[in-house]
Formats: C-alpha cells, structure tokens, sequence
C-alpha cells in the first residue's frame, strides 16, 4: 500500500513539474542571439471600465396583432424569412367582412340610380315650373286689361305655387341622395377596412423573426401573430446597474464586443430609458451601432463596456502578450537571456495591456515575440 502511495506522488510531482516548464526548449548555448525589440512594464493611465452584458437588436421591431376575430386561413412565412413592405404574411377568415362589402357596393349601386331617378325628376319639375311662370304672366296680363275673370288669374298662380313646390321637393330629393352616396360610399370604407383586418401584411421591409400561429388557430383582437424586425443599422440593448446612472451618459462613445465581429467596435449610447426596473434594479440603455457592420443578427450576445473613470496600473504593449491554452505569458528579460513568464492580464486598451500579476514596474518585456523566441534565448536589442 505504502509503495503505491509513493507511486502516486512520484507522477502526481512529475506531472506539476511538466505543467510549470515552458512549452518551448531551451536554446542551445551555442546558438546565436536573436534581435528583438524590447519595452518596459510601466505605470500608465487607463480608463476605468464598467462591462454589462447586452442583445443585439434591430432598430425597428413590430408585433403584428390581429384586430378582429376569425381563423387563421394561410401563413405565408416562417421565422427568417425577409419581406418587402405591404407584402401579405397571414390571411383570417372573412366571410362575413366579405359580405358586408358587397351589401355595401350594392348599396352605392341603388343610391346613384336614385341620384339619376332624382336629377330627372328635377329637370321635370323645373320646366313645369319654368311653364307655370309663362303661363302665369300672360294671365297676368290678360287680367290686368279685364279679358279674363279673376278666378283663370288665381288659378294660374295656384299652379306657380304648384310647380315651384315641385321644383323644391326635386332639388331635396337630389340633395337627399347626394347624401346616400356618401353614406353608402362610408359604410363601403368601413366595410373594407374590415375586410383588411384579415390581411396581414409587412409595415414595413425587414426579417420575420417569430411566428406565432399556424393555420386554423383563432385569432382575436390584439392577439401576436408575427413579430417582424425592420432590415438595416441594429443596435445593443443593454442592462446597467442602477449605481452607474451617473456614469452613463447620451451620446457617449462606448466599446461593444460581437463574437461574430471579431473585434470591438465603437458604439453610441443613443437612448436611456429613464425607468429602473423594479426586479433587476437596472435601467435599460440602447448602444447605435455603425451603419456598415455586416453579419449581425438579433438575438447575438453582445458585451458593452462603459467608461467611468480612470486608473493608473502597469502595462505592457499588448503585442508583447501571448496565449497558451488558459494561460496568458510574456518573455521578459533577465542577464542576457529571454525567459518565459505567465502573467495575469486585465484590460486591454488600445496598444496597451494591463497586466495584474506576474511582473513588476521597470522590468523589460519583448515587445513582439516571434515564433523563434523560446525560454533562455540569447538576445540582441534592436534600436
């Protein structure tokens, strides 16, 4: 038992012995030195960073709701798809909105008929009247030289009276049914918007990023059916700590890293949602992202990294750092030599990297170390 134990710690010591050798051999005494360029680990300014976690969002996105009750007849796209504005997405049943249309044309039909049968009887009672006025001034006359008794004179402005309450009635009824027209031609806009509750089309052009229904659900007033996301610039939304209220402002210029992107890229804080919320205790920011970015889809994981302040930590030229698995190393240098040394890094801004642990202020580094620089190599400084 006892040697077995012994064993253990043999290869337990042997494998920590082989993680903490450098991955490289060392130089050949004989070898000649290499030229690299060397920088000192110096004490820098840096900006202090605030990270928060965000989603990539597009700068539009719209639930489309249906406004009437009816089952889902047809659903023409699926999650992905891109449309074009106007274009049909979903159909509802509409039976009923399809007869209130016709009943409604039907009734635009009778009113203009009626606006004929009325513009006729108007010209009709118009020349009664125009013959009713002749009549009635040659009587006039005829009775005023006493050829004609006073009663053919009453009689004649009797049917003046007449035809003149004709001709009134007519240009009422026009009227009237000048005013079924616009009823009839009310009740068909009506009837057809309706009708157009069934249609559901784009608002506008983008990307189908959610369907909801399938074909022979019910739907009712307010219910989602699609969400649609409009095509161009995206943004990054994004929850901050209720503590940074005064560190995050509009307008400022923030750091966004998208895995699919490959590197950073700046941002613009371009709104703040005043409200916090509640569960969280976080108030919302929305990051504007440059027009010409390509690749990115709704959804993606983003990291935002807000500046409040700064600091002042060692550094060293961010080149100057290599990875190897989990770990972060450099080369620094001791006599005439060039060794390996692991470090903890922290932010990296720009051409500098901060580094947390693993050198001290004043030691010099390789600045960028090729492929030929391994533990104990033998170096010359370029200038």
């Amino acid at each position: 038992m006892f040697r077995s134990i012994a064993t253990l710690l043999v290869l337990v010591t042997t494998a920590l012995l082989g993680c903490s050798a450098p991955e490289s051999p060392a130089q050949s005494p004989d070898a000649p030195p290499i030229a690299v360029k060397l920088a000192t680990a110096h004490e820098q300014p840096l900006d202090a960073l605030y990270h928060a976690s965000g989603t990539v969002r597009g700068r539009t996105t719209a639930v489309l709701t249906s406004k009437t009750v009816g089952y889902v007849r047809s659903v023409a796209v699926r999650a992905g798809d891109r449309v074009q504005a106007g274009q049909v997405l979903a159909m509802l049943e509409a039976n009923d909105s399809s007869a209130s249309v016709r009943r409604a044309n039907a009734g635009l039909d009778q009113s203009l008929e009626a606006r004929v049968e009325a513009e006729n009887a108007v010209s009709a009672a118009e020349a009664a009247l125009r013959i009713a006025k002749s009549t009635r001034e040659r009587i006039a006359a005829l009775h005023a030289t006493g050829a004609i008794a006073q009663q053919d004179f009453d009689e004649a402005e009797a049917r003046l009276q007449g035809a003149t309450a004709q001709a009134d009635m007519a240009r009422a009824r026009l009227r009237m049914s000048g005013s079924r027209i616009s009823q009839a031609k009310a009740e068909i806009g009506e009837a057809q918007a309706a009708l157009d509750y069934s249609r559901i089309v784009a608002p506008f052009a983008g990307q189908v990023i959610e369907r909801r229904v399938e074909p022979g659900s019910l739907a009712s007033p307010g219910m989602p059916l699609l969400v649609l996301e409009q095509q161009g610039r995206v943004m990054v939304e994004t929850a901050v700590e209720e503590s940074r209220t005064s560190s995050v402002t509009l307008g400022d210029t923030v750091s966004v890293e998208i895995e699919a992107l490959g590197k950073p890229v700046l941002g613009r804080i371009g709104e703040i949602v005043p409200t916090v919320d509640v569960a969280s205790r976080a108030f919302l920011v929305k990051v504007d992202l440059p027009a010409e970015l390509a690749g990115l889809r709704p959804g993606m994981f983003a990291r935002v990294s807000f500046r409040v302040g700064q600091k002042t930590t060692l550094v060293v030229p961010a080149s100057a750092t290599t990875r190897s698995g989990a770990l972060d190393r450099l080369f620094v240098v001791q006599g005439d030599r060039l060794r390996l040394r692991m470090v903890t890094l922290g932010e990296t801004q720009g051409a500098w990297t901060e580094v947390l642990s693993g050198i001290s202020t004043g030691e010099r580094v390789v600045a960028s170390p090729g492929p030929t620089v391994i533990d104990g190599t033998r170096f010359t400084e370029l200038p």
